[in-house]
């Protein structure tokens, strides 16, 4: 069997053995004490695997960043199985192509050496037929369907459909391009955000077949040629450039978390591409749906016509968070006819449901009943009742706009999760970013870290405005900072400098964030984090500038929903 971890792998040469290969996947997470943390999930994959084979496969792997040469060359010299590893060029020039013309020559060499001989000519042939078909079908086909076309080709393979699943006109139609990722999870998110994937401009989609291989006397050089003229190249090419596609309503771009060179790369049209860091394979559904949904909407332009009968009507807005559901109720003004904060508890569904039949009977004593119910937060799937479903970046938004319509910027940091926002002046997102990696910067930090200190977290902001010197928690982690707390305090250290180092760790981390959007202002803080003072003071003494904090900020991603609720509905 032949495996091999890049489409930089010419198929023409492994469609020219009569050996059946495979692109090298997993889909379960992996793990290397041999090669670190700090690795690409990938790299991980392709040395996990290698490991695994033994002396009757071949493993082709190509140098395409640091840690695939490195991942390379321990498995050239601890894997049982026959080992290549392919040198690519950093350019796409005429001696790029001689150079990789000269390393396709030397895989034919080493397979035939493994005893698997190569007929390149007839690999060409067989290779031009699968992009025949790949191209005859790729723009009728979206999502799971157009993933198993490009699937089946990468291992040689002509998928077959029964039926054309383009994607509707009602449905957001997005882009896929950057790096490596695991494309079936991927699908299952957008999927779950309401969209689907239309275009799969990566390397496990429509770049190894862009283009036929051209019939030359010198096949070797037409191969090489054909490699270095994706219509994307690889980030490790110094005039790589990633482009979004007009057809489509949005693009994601995909960073593999820890990667030489995506991590370097930012996507230019930033109005419809979204960058996404995503581990290999995906391991965080629920806040990638949370980050697709928000691009979706962020590009969509939703009709805002309220009914001259919307009078009759009051509209709803549930958060279900991690921690808390808020709900609240409005009239067609605007105005807030009720609000409630419950615990989430273990059955996130049925807290919200039970705010919803308040509601109704609050409407009802109004002698009104509630028009339409929009759900938001991790929890807003679980929310039968709903109407719509909309991601809490565009709720806060909303709700934001319609308090603070001067605002530039919003700071969400709730109970698992923190969030910034930057708002263009009719209130749409313009961009955003989040932290959804661990708890650090989280109203959890403050829970766990309070405890440590035996106090409450109010408490705490008041014993931080009593320091008499500067205490840094350096560490990002939850369950660290925990520890190096219990530490400061064996050390005799003062509980108001702690308390006051602790928020200010909480600030730096979301400063980290704020200052990629640009640090736009007037900014407005959120969530029931923001009801804290000592946080609101750390962010202040961070930014130096002052923060709108509202009257309920833990109602506004509610207040939001409600609000796209009413704005969206239309009647006879």
């Amino acid at each position: 069997m032949i495996y091999y971890t890049c489409s930089y792998i010419p198929l023409e040469v492994l469609m020219g053995s009569d050996i059946e290969f495979q692109r090298l996947m997993r889909s379960s997470p992996t793990s290397s004490h041999e090669l670190g943390c700090n690795l690409c999930g990938y790299a991980k994959t392709v040395y996990q695997k290698g490991m695994e084979l033994d002396s009757n496969d071949c493993l082709l792997i190509v140098d395409s960043c640091d840690a695939m040469r490195r991942v390379g060359d321990l498995l050239d010299e601890h894997s049982l199985a026959n080992v290549f590893i392919l040198r690519l060029p950093w350019k796409r020039g005429l001696e790029a192509v001689t150079f990789l013309s000269g390393e396709i020559q030397r895989l034919v060499s080493f397979l035939d050496s493994s005893a698997i001989s190569i007929d390149l000519s007839e690999g060409v042939r067989r290779f031009n037929k699968l992009v025949d078909h790949v191209l005859a079908n790729e723009k009728e086909l979206a999502a799971g369907d157009l993933t198993d076309l490009y699937l089946h080709a990468l291992n040689g393979k002509q998928g077959s459909f029964t039926s054309k699943s383009g994607a509707t006109a009602c449905t957001s139609r997005l882009a896929i391009t950057g790096g490596i990722t695991d494309i079936v999870a991927l699908d299952e998110a957008v999927k779950n955000a309401g969209g689907v994937i239309s275009v799969n401009d990566t390397c496990l989609g429509a770049r190894p077949f862009s283009e036929r291989t051209q019939e030359k006397p010198d096949p070797f050089q037409a191969v090489a040629e054909r490699l270095l003229k994706w219509r994307s190249p690889c980030a490790r090419f110094s005039e790589g450039e990633f482009r979004s596609n007009g057809e489509v309503d949005a693009t994601v771009f995909v960073a593999p978390k820890f990667c030489d060179f995506y991590d370097f790369v930012r996507p230019k049209d930033g109005k419809s591409v979204y960058r996404i860091e995503l581990d290999y394979p995906i391991n965080s559904q629920g806040q990638l749906s949370t980050r697709i949904g928000a691009l979706m909407e962020k590009n969509s332009v939703r009709s805002v016509s309220p009914s001259k009968e919307g009078i009759k009507m009051l509209f709803a807005g549930v958060d279900s968070g991690s921690t808390t559901t808020n709900a609240v109720l409005i009239d067609r003004e605007g105005r807030i006819i009720f609000s409630k904060t419950l615990k989430t508890g273990v059955r996130a569904s049925n807290t919200a449901e039970a705010l919803i039949a308040e509601m109704t009977e609050v409407a009802s004593k109004e002698g009104k009943r509630i028009g339409k119910c929009v759900s938001t937060g991790y929890g807003r799937l679980l929310v039968s009742s709903a109407s719509d479903r909309i991601t809490e970046i565009s709720c806060h938004a909303r709700g934001v706009f319609e308090l603070f319509p001067e605002a530039r910027g919003i700071i969400d940091v709730g109970g698992q999760d923190s969030k910034v926002i930057r708002l263009s002046p009719d209130g749409n997102v313009d961009d955003f970013a989040m932290n959804d990696k661990c708890a650090a910067g989280t109203g959890r930090f403050l829970e766990v870290t309070a405890a440590a200190l035996e106090l409450e977290i109010d408490e705490m902001a008041l014993m931080a405005r009593k320091r008499n010197k500067d205490i840094s928690i350096s560490s990002v982690c939850t369950v660290f900072a925990e520890s190096e707390v219990v530490s400061l305090i064996g050390m005799g250290e003062r509980i108001e400098n702690i308390s006051s180092g602790l928020f200010r760790a909480i600030a730096k981390r979301v400063g980290a964030m704020y200052s990629r959007l640009g640090s736009p202002v007037p900014l407005v803080f959120t969530g029931g984090v923001a009801r804290n003072s000592g946080v609101v003071d750390a962010l202040k003494e961070l930014f130096g500038t002052e923060i709108i904090v509202p009257e309920a900020p833990e109602i506004v991603g509610a207040f939001g929903a409600a609000l796209i609720a009413r704005d969206s509905v239309v009647e006879d």
